[in-house]
């Protein structure tokens, strides 16, 4: 992997130069920019693609993918997502209440909810175009290559996870509704929050006690819109680090050009593919050849 040079992504936060060793030599992350009253509540939802295990894991990286929303748009974003779901069910028959699952939708079974595989891959690229046409979100992601990190995996993404979270939550220029400054973290199901025990070591590094409201707690995806969307991110991340044989074929590669565009545009990514070492995503050719 080569690492590209220093670039401030998105809208205002700067992802380069910061050292992910051991929980407690984590002074680049400790240094939060001041939250001031312009900075607001912000509602983060968080998912995960792979696992945690070293010995006998089928995958080499750990992923948390996440999307941030102001409180005074959630509504608004929320309205986009529906629009969204409307428009794919009447071009592709993907049912609007049907759960937006990937491995699902990219799975190898030909039917799924009535729908055919190409009609659930126009209908996963319809969803990833939409959150990047979608302001009001901003899609946040950790990579972390497991052989190479040799520290608590959940506890290491997390950190940085919210640290960006927290970055880009006091570059922010607000919102005239609300002044407050908070962050709520929804995640999908309790397996993918941080322990008590993780969040209290998390906290003391990142000194999020002004910002975080409670702890992380888990949802039922197929109840949440914007979990569904992380969990589609989430899953196009680790298919760009590592494809399957679906993702080897050049007919799917764009959607993992689109999920990389959208990254690159207005989102954050943070990869840990080596002790000390940060960076953003590779340059991948894509084209098959």
């Amino acid at each position: 992997m080569v690492k590209p040079s220093p670039r401030t992504s998105g809208r205002g936060a700067q992802d380069e130069g910061e050292s992910l060793m051991k929980p407690s030599r984590f002074p680049a992350l400790r240094r939060q920019p001041a939250l001031d009253e312009s900075s607001g509540m912000h509602l983060l939802y968080v998912d995960e693609s792979g696992d945690t295990g070293r010995a006998g894991s089928q995958t080499r990286t750990f992923t948390l993918s996440g999307l941030l929303v102001h409180h005074a748009e959630w509504h608004d974003a929320q309205a986009s997502i529906g629009r969204m779901r409307r428009r794919i069910h009447e071009k592709y028959g993907y049912p609007p209440q049907a759960e937006l699952h990937a491995s699902e939708m990219l799975g190898r079974s030909q039917e799924h909810h009535g729908t055919k595989r190409g009609q659930r891959v126009q209908s996963v690229m319809h969803a990833v175009e939409m959150i990047r046409r979608e302001k009001r979100l901003t899609p946040l992601r950790v990579v972390i290559e497991k052989a190479a990190c040799s520290q608590d995996l959940i506890c290491c993404a997390w950190m940085a996870l919210l640290g960006a979270a927290t970055r880009h939550i006091a570059s922010s220029e607000g919102h005239a509704l609300c002044s407050a400054p908070g962050l709520v973290v929804i995640c999908d199901a309790h397996r993918t929050a941080p322990s008590a025990a993780w969040l209290h070591e998390i906290n003391s590094q990142l000194e999020l006690g002004g910002l975080l409201v409670d702890e992380p707690f888990g949802r039922d995806s197929k109840q949440s819109p914007l979990l569904q969307l992380c969990d589609l991110l989430a899953y196009l991340t680790k298919q760009t680090m590592k494809p399957n044989a679906l993702f080897k074929q050049a007919h799917a590669h764009n959607m993992l050009r689109r999920c990389e565009t959208l990254f690159m545009e207005r989102g954050v990514t943070i990869i840990i593919k080596k002790k000390g070492a940060l960076s953003r995503p590779p340059k991948r050719n894509l084209s098959g050849s």
